[in-house]
């Protein structure tokens, strides 16, 4: 097992388009659900699946959530701490699986689940001490909550941080192994449907997605689409849904996005100059789509 703590960077690229529906079938397979409560059953912590591009807690509302984290994610002040700590162990876990260790002395595990040899998803759980933590540490912890100003009784945090499950070096190992033993599992199964989808895509949905990627910063419409597939655009929308997991503008939304936070690297690039180059049209909007898939403002992406 490698331990990091790593400066916040750029996540690699994302995955195909196709990788979240995927991983949204995994999420309803017998297989994750019921491993996923044996797991908690087993060790008391929680445990989630989330997709490579996911930009919020991952394990935000899940069972068993630490509560000191819960309240936590709560505040944004505070959230941004955990949002850091989950950027740099998904960044350092793409091949296999990594702990890394928040400001407030909790470990987060994520181990990577594969498809056609891409990282599509983690695993994630954790919010456990690697040794139970001292008066003095939780005293640091709540010199900072203080800072923020938080609507908070700490007697109350402290209880909730202090009864944090401790996981030694060695009982992580073994979480590690579990978790990837399981990952290899999911791969498989994601691989499978990879081809099942391949084989039951049709062409219509293929050359929608290929006229997409190449009028990507153009004005698109639903009826120029239709018409170049030679469809109705109720039955073209009613397929795109059925076989992407998406609807129609929210793929191409999420194609603009991507394409937007590569060009986002580049400093000397304007955010309102790169919303217009990746075809939208007016700068709101471009900020509002960009939070909801990101969970972030392409400002705030671009200084991490």
């Amino acid at each position: 097992m490698k331990t990091v703590d790593i400066p916040l960077t750029d996540p690699a690229p994302k995955p195909r388009p196709d990788a979240r529906c995927i991983v949204n079938q995994l999420l309803e397979t017998p297989l994750y659900q019921r491993f996923r409560e044996a797991f908690g059953e087993l060790t008391g912590m929680p445990l989630a699946m989330r997709p490579r591009d996911f930009w919020q807690a991952p394990l935000r509302g899940e069972k068993r959530e630490n509560p000191f984290c819960a309240v936590m994610a709560e505040h944004p002040s505070a959230c941004s701490y955990c949002f850091e700590t989950q950027a740099n162990l998904t960044e350092s876990a793409c091949e296999q699986g990594q702990v890394v260790t928040c400001p407030f002395g909790l470990i987060d595990i994520a181990v990577p689940v594969h498809m056609d040899s891409q990282c599509i998803a983690f695993l994630h759980t954790g919010q456990v001490f690697p040794r139970a933590p001292t008066k003095a540490q939780f005293q640091r912890a709540a010199d900072q909550l203080k800072k923020w100003k938080l609507d908070i009784t700490l007697p109350e945090m402290e209880k909730n941080y202090r009864g944090a499950a401790v996981f030694n070096r060695r009982r992580q190992d073994a979480v590690l192994q579990l978790l990837a033993q399981f990952a290899d599992q999911l791969t498989e199964k994601a691989n499978t449907l990879l081809l099942r989808t391949r084989l039951d895509e049709p062409p219509l949905i293929a050359r929608a997605k290929k006229y997409l990627r190449e009028h990507l910063t153009e004005t698109v419409r639903l009826e120029d689409l239709g018409t170049h597939l030679h469809v109705s655009t109720f039955y073209f929308c009613k397929q795109f849904r059925k076989h992407t997991g998406l609807r129609f503008t929210d793929y191409l939304s999420r194609l603009r996005i991507d394409r937007a936070k590569q060009m986002l690297q580049n400093p000397n690039r304007r955010v309102s100059e790169v919303a217009f180059e990746v075809g939208f049209m007016s700068l709101p909007h471009f900020n509002r789509s960009f939070k909801r898939i990101t969970g972030t403002t392409p400002t705030l992406w671009r200084q991490s």
